[in-house]
């Protein structure tokens, strides 16, 4: 096995792999899209969760639960399962 053959089967793909690697990883750097900066304007619409919903314009989310009878309406630490 010649010097070259050697070159070509031992460092070209590890090399190759490492610079697809980094092309994936700068690729959406290079993209540039606009970041959001604090105190622009937020012009996204909410995706999984809001602390106001009314001022999102959504339907509050009320949940009711009803203890059991018997557990304790305290808060704490400690939960029943």
């Amino acid at each position: 096995m010649s010097v070259v053959q050697t070159v070509l089967a031992f460092v070209l793909p590890p090399v190759v792999i490492y610079a697809v690697l980094a092309l994936l990883t700068i690729a959406p750097r290079a993209a540039k899209r606009p970041k959001y900066r604090t105190g622009e304007k937020w012009s996204y619409e909410p995706v999984l969760w809001t602390a106001n919903p009314a001022g999102a314009h959504l339907p509050a989310h009320v949940e009711h639960i009803e203890p059991a009878e018997g557990a304790a309406t305290t808060g704490g630490a400690r939960g029943h399962w």
